[in-house]
């Protein structure tokens, strides 16, 4: 990730940055951060679990998006790009969402220690959320951050034979799903 340049944004100049430039940004606290690309592995990771999705909550008062949509954080003055999120109906503004139940983050090795330190620190204070996936694209491994009332239970998953209850979507998120096609 690369900072665009030493100036302060507003949330406006931001949106009128991402209109007239190639690529994905991140807005954090006035500062337009480039993102790093994404892997063909990557994106087909994401595109599973947005498939498994948008499947089972057919129906449902859920959305899903996959990578270029912004969610809003706190106050506005963040906006991050996560991988995959469901977001619940009534999060869907014009240029941004909020209200995400889930976000997925895939690792890479520029992102890594942001998905699992930084970016776990500001979604674990969405009151709406309820799972923080961070899944790696090198092996199988999935780490999971749960909503248990007001704490959250970390629990991780290996084996391509693993399941993940998602007992709020009353749901099982199969690993094998997960990294169909996907050769390590």
């Amino acid at each position: 990730m690369v900072v665009v340049e030493e100036q302060v944004y507003t949330v406006e100049e931001y949106f009128d940055f991402c209109e007239v430039h190639e690529g994905l940004y991140e807005y954090v606290n006035g500062e337009i951060i480039e993102m790093a690309g994404e892997t063909p592995i990557a994106n087909e990771i994401a595109g599973n679990i947005h498939y498994f999705f948008r499947t089972i909550l057919k129906g449902k008062p859920f959305k899903t998006y996959q990578n270029a949509v912004k969610l809003m954080l706190g106050k506005g003055k963040i906006y991050r790009i996560p991988d995959m999120m469901v977001i619940y109906k009534e999060g869907v503004e014009a240029k941004a969402v909020r209200k995400p139940a889930l976000i997925v983050e895939v690792l890479s090795e520029g992102t890594k220690d942001i998905d699992r330190r930084v970016k776990l620190v500001e979604y674990c204070q969405i009151e709406s959320l309820q799972y923080y996936l961070i899944v790696s694209q090198d092996m199988s491994l999935i780490e999971m951050y749960r909503r248990v009332g007001k704490k959250w239970e970390f629990e991780f998953y290996t084996n391509l034979s693993d399941n993940i209850n998602l007992s709020f979507f009353e749901t099982i998120l199969p690993l094998n799903d997960v990294y169909e096609n996907v050769e390590f």
